[in-house]
């Protein structure tokens, strides 16, 4: 078994697990956000600045929100274009804010909460939306610009120019926050990578487990299984249920070998195991035992339920083996009971001499045991 496909990067794909969480909180602040957007326009609609910005933010958060309600594939990527949109447009206004004369809605104060919390909160889905690597680089450019937009306004507005140092903190701050998140993110990816490890080792021992208890040529049971199922069996069989065993061999099966070559002798072992298994139920175990021998273990069927099962699969086999193969096969078939803490060799052995006495009798039968007392 090859071993499975690890991804070297964490980057977040449309088809991504995480981007059914990455929707449902976009959704969320989503709704805040315009709820927010437009009680602050109606509070600050005589602001020059609020007024022309918030009616395109509003557009952008519309048309997003729509985005993530109708095409949830779209979600990441469309995330990330409206983050950096958002980035560009709060950037602006930072300049705009400190650019512009206190009667125009400009100074120091009036980036307060709008501006300074929205980047803070930028920076915050940046590491929802991006992976780690990502995110970083991106709380790393929008301090940058911060520090040189807001710079650049402040020095060129003398009586702000006191604020620079305002703005630096503001900026490690920022840093701070950022190596927060970064620690936090990448504690989150490694233990996503744990957990994905785990649950690849996980299939991988599964699927080794069952080749182990699989005939690697007709999918069936082997006989590993079909002991385990027997020891199980007869513990059920001590508290009053009734657990049959079927046991099949192909006639002459040798004859088909010689005469149609191996190949069509693999085909038809594979349709019995297939016309046995659809012929039981779910819960019942089919197994090869070796070379054309199948057992059948059926849990809550009697004697005589058994035993018409049997002569129904026997005929079955017969019918479909001629359909799909194209040669004629019958089988000799034995049906006993499990005794009560029988062991599996025990109850097997006994099906066995069962089936050969169906060959004595003439082939192409069930034989099937008789109570205790009867016998």
């Amino acid at each position: 078994m090859s071993a499975p496909h690890r991804q070297g990067s964490s980057t977040r794909r449309p088809d991504d697990p995480t981007s059914a969480a990455i929707r449902r909180v976009l959704v969320v602040c989503l709704g805040v956000g315009l709820v927010t957007l437009v009680v602050v326009a109606a509070l600050r609609w005589s602001d020059p600045v609020t007024r022309g910005a918030f009616p395109a933010l509003g557009l952008v958060i519309g048309v997003f929100g729509w985005l993530v309600l109708r095409h949830p594939s779209a979600v990441v990527v469309a995330s990330r274009l409206v983050l950096i949109v958002l980035d560009a447009g709060w950037l602006v206004m930072l300049g705009l804010r400190l650019a512009l004369p206190p009667e125009r809605g400009g100074g120091w104060d009036e980036l307060f909460p709008t501006v300074f919390m929205g980047l803070v909160l930028f920076l915050v889905i940046g590491y929802v939306i991006f992976d780690t690597r990502q995110a970083g680089l991106h709380a790393a450019v929008v301090i940058l610009v911060i520090l040189a937009v807001g710079s650049g306004a402040l020095i060129g507005q003398p009586q702000h120019r006191h604020h620079v140092l305002d703005l630096v903190r503001y900026g490690i701050y920022l840093g701070v926050l950022t190596a927060m998140l970064h620690v936090l993110s990448r504690s989150k990816e490694q233990a996503t990578r744990a957990l994905q490890a785990a649950r690849y080792a996980s299939a991988e021992a599964a699927s080794m487990r069952e080749m182990a208890y699989r005939d690697p040529l007709t999918g069936a049971a082997n006989r590993r299984r079909l002991d385990d199922e027997l020891v199980y069996q007869a513990r059920l069989v001590a508290s009053g249920i009734p657990v049959a065993l079927v046991y099949l061999d192909l006639d002459h099966f040798k004859q088909i070998n010689d005469a149609y070559g191996h190949e069509t002798g693999d085909r038809v072992l594979a349709t019995v195991a297939t016309v046995l298994e659809r012929g039981l139920r779910s819960g019942d175990v089919v197994a090869r035992l070796g070379g054309e021998e199948f057992v059948a273990v059926a849990p809550g069927l009697d004697r005589a339920a058994a035993a018409q099962t049997a002569e129904r699969l026997r005929r079955a086999l017969t019918e479909a083996v001629a359909a799909q193969v194209g040669v004629q096969v019958t089988a000799s078939v034995g049906v006993t009971m499990v005794r009560p803490g029988e062991s599996p060799q025990a109850v097997i052995a006994r099906a066995d001499a069962l089936m050969y006495r169906a060959k004595r009798d003439g082939r192409n039968r069930v034989v099937a045991d008789t109570a205790p007392s009867e016998e």
